[in-house]
C-alpha cells in the first residue's frame, strides 16, 4: 500500500504533538518530585500547572483547571475569570505557553480575578507555593496588592508597601508584614508559604522573608479561592503566574525545598511541540489542495 508523503508527515507530527504534549504536560507532581514524602503527597489538594487546564478566549482565560498528583483533572476546582465592575475579559491574558498574566492598571476601580472553590479539609496546617512575579506598578500599591487570597483571609499573599519599601503580607483579620520584597520585582520567583497553628513563614526563592507577630491559624474547609484580587472589593494582582500548588499541610522543610526545585526549573514546551503547532496548519493546507 502506498503512502501518501503529506499524510505521513501530518502523521508523524501528530504522534510528535501527543508524545511532546504529554512529556511536557501531562507528568503529575508525584512523578516530578519522586521525593516527596508520602504526608505531603496524601495532603495535596490541587496543582494549577499553567502548561494545562487553561481555557481561553482568543488570548483571554475564561478558567483554570488544576490537577491532582498523577496529572488527572480536577474539574471541581477550576477557577473562572470573574469581572470586578466592567472588568473586561482581557484583563487576565495567556500566553499560550504556561504563563496567567494580570492587568488591570489602566481601570482603576474595574477589574478581573479568577475564582473558584477548593476541596480541602479543616485545618491549622496549609501550605501554598506558586510561581511568577508582582509587577512595582499596580493600581492598589499602597494598600496591598493580592496574588491570592483563600478562606476568605484564612491565607493570602500580598505586597503592600510599608518601611520605605514593599514587602510581603499576610492577612487573616491581622497584617503581617515581612522582608521587602522589591529585588523581586517583574522577575520570575518561587514564593511559598507554610502554616501551622501559630506559625506563619514566607518564602522567596527558598528565601526566609520573617513575617512577623503571633498568628492564629485555621483554615476552614472547602475555602474559596481568589486568584489575582483579595475579593469581589479589588486589590488587584498586576503581574503573572504560571504555576500555583496547594497542600493541606505544613510542608516540611525538605519537602517544601523539592516542590520549591520543581517549581524553580519547570522545563519549556518541548521545540518539537511548538515546531509541530507552527507548521501543522500549513500542512493541513497542502493537503487539501
Amino acid at each position: 500500500m502506498r503512502v501518501n508523503p503529506m499524510q505521513g508527515a501530518i502523521a508523524a507530527i501528530g504522534v510528535g504533538l501527543f508524545l511532546s504534549a504529554s512529556h511536557s504536560y501531562a507528568a503529575g507532581l508525584f512523578l516530578r518530585v519522586p521525593g516527596l514524602s508520602a504526608e505531603a503527597q496524601a495532603s495535596l489538594v490541587a496543582h494549577y500547572d499553567g502548561r494545562t487546564g487553561v481555557s481561553t478566549n482568543g488570548t483571554s482565560v475564561d478558567s483554570w483547571t488544576p490537577v491532582d498528583g498523577n496529572g488527572n483533572s480536577l474539574s471541581a476546582m477550576a477557577v473562572t475569570s470573574t469581572a470586578r465592575g466592567t472588568g473586561a475579559a482581557s484583563l487576565i491574558s495567556y500566553d499560550g505557553s504556561g504563563n496567567l498574566s494580570f492587568d488591570d492598571t489602566a481601570t482603576g476601580s474595574q477589574g478581573r480575578y479568577l475564582l473558584g472553590t477548593l476541596s480541602n479539609a479543616q485545618s491549622t496546617d496549609f501550605t501554598v507555593m506558586w510561581r511568577g512575579h508582582y509587577e512595582a506598578d499596580a493600581p492598589f500599591a499602597t494598600s496591598g496588592t493580592y496574588a491570592y487570597n483563600i478562606g476568605i483571609n484564612d491565607v493570602s499573599h500580598q505586597r503592600d508597601d510599608g518601611g520605605g519599601g514593599f514587602r510581603v503580607e499576610m492577612y487573616n483579620g491581622t497584617t503581617y508584614a515581612g522582608d521587602d520584597i522589591q529585588v523581586y520585582d517583574g522577575i520570575t520567583t518561587v514564593w511559598s508559604t507554610v502554616l501551622t497553628a501559630s506559625t506563619h513563614n514566607a518564602y522567596a526563592n527558598g528565601t526566609n522573608l520573617n513575617l512577623g507577630g503571633s498568628p492564629t491559624n485555621s483554615i476552614a474547609a472547602n475555602g474559596d479561592i481568589y486568584m489575582g484580587a483579595y475579593s469581589g472589593s479589588g486589590y488587584d494582582f498586576v503581574g503573572d503566574m504560571s504555576q500555583m500548588i496547594i497542600f493541606n499541610s505544613a510542608l516540611s522543610d525538605a519537602d517544601r525545598v523539592l516542590v520549591e526545585g520543581f517549581l524553580t526549573t519547570i522545563p519549556e514546551p518541548s521545540g518539537t511541540l511548538l515546531m509541530g503547532l507552527a507548521i501543522l496548519p500549513f500542512l493541513m493546507r497542502r493537503r487539501t489542495r
